[in-house]
C-alpha cells in the first residue's frame, strides 16, 4: 500500500469582507510559510469513587482557531495588511514659500514631500528677495531633501517653493477590525494531489515586526491572527464554524 505523505506548495488568497460579503480574492504572492494552530481550555471531572482520583471526563470548551505565515511580497496591499494599516494616495501638489526658518550651511532639511521637481529656494531680503544659486543646493529629489552649502549674504529665513509626485501613505495599525476570507490551492509535490483550504472569516492580530534592513537576504514579514466562526453553519457541519480543508481526488 502506497504511503501518503504530502509536501504541499500552493498560493494563498484574501477577499476583503464588508458588511458580510467577502469581495474579489487578492493573490498575495509567495508563502514560504503558513500553519493553523487549534487551542482549548480544558475542564477536566475526576472521579472520587476510587482512592485514585482518576480523571474520568474531559470537556473541551473555549475552542480557538489561530493561523501564523510568512508574506514575501510587498506590493501596497501586503503592506497594509502586514501593518494593520490603510493606504492613502497623496496626490501632486505645488508648494509656494514654505518657511525654512534660519538655515544654517551643510544642514539637511526635509521639504514636504517627495519625488520634488522645480526646486527654488529664496531668501527674505525686502523687495527682491535673493534666489540661492543651484550651485549651492544639493537636491535629493527622491526623498525631498535639501543642503544649502553656502549661506553667506542670504536673509533669513529662507524659503522653498516645489513640486512634489504622487506617493502612496500606508498608516500603522488604523484598521484593526478589518475581516477576510481565506482561500488556499495546494498541490502535493509527492503524488500531484489537490488540497484547498477554507477560512471563513479572519481577522490579522495588530502585533507586528517590519525589518527595514535585511542583509543580503530577501525580506519575510511575519502574519498572525484568529479565524473566527461562522455559528450559521452549525446547521451544516460539513461547513465547519471556522472554515475546512478539502481534499480534491484526481478526476475520474
Amino acid at each position: 500500500m502506497a504511503k501518503e505523505y504530502i509536501v504541499l506548495r500552493g498560493n494563498f488568497y484574501l477577499s476583503k469582507i464588508a458588511n458580510g460579503v467577502a469581495g474579489a480574492m487578492r493573490h498575495i504572492g509567495n508563502v514560504p510559510e503558513f500553519e493553523i494552530a487549534i487551542e482549548t481550555s480544558v475542564i477536566e471531572h475526576q472521579e472520587s469513587m476510587t482512592v485514585h482520583n482518576t480523571t474520568d471526563l474531559v470537556l473541551y470548551d473555549a475552542i480557538k482557531v489561530t493561523f501564523s505565515g510568512k508574506l514575501e511580497e510587498i506590493n501596497k496591499e501586503n503592506l497594509a495588511y502586514i501593518l494593520s494599516g490603510e493606504n492613502h494616495t497623496v496626490a501632486s501638489k505645488v508648494v509656494t514659500d514654505q518657511d525654512l526658518g534660519t538655515v544654517v550651511a551643510n544642514q539637511e532639511i526635509k521639504l514636504d514631500g517627495y519625488n520634488l521637481s522645480a526646486v527654488t529656494i529664496k531668501d527674505s531680503t525686502s523687495g527682491t528677495p535673493v534666489t540661492v544659486n543651484s550651485s549651492k543646493i544639493k537636491l535629493d529629489q527622491k526623498f525631498g531633501t535639501i543642503i544649502i552649502t553656502d549661506v553667506t549674504g542670504l536673509t533669513m529665513p529662507l524659503k522653498a517653493a516645489y513640486t512634489t509626485g504622487e506617493v502612496t501613505n500606508t498608516t500603522f495599525a488604523s484598521d484593526l477590525d478589518a475581516e477576510y476570507a481565506l482561500f488556499f490551492k495546494g498541490t502535493n509535490k509527492r503524488g500531484g494531489e489537490h488540497m484547498a483550504l477554507n477560512l471563513w472569516r479572519t481577522t490579522k492580530s495588530p502585533e507586528a515586526t517590519f525589518p527595514l534592513i535585511h542583509g543580503n537576504e530577501f525580506g519575510q514579514y511575519d502574519i498572525q491572527g484568529t479565524a473566527l466562526s461562522v455559528i450559521e453553519n452549525e446547521a451544516d457541519p460539513k461547513l465547519g464554524y471556522f472554515g475546512h480543508l478539502v481534499t480534491i481526488p484526481a478526476a475520474a
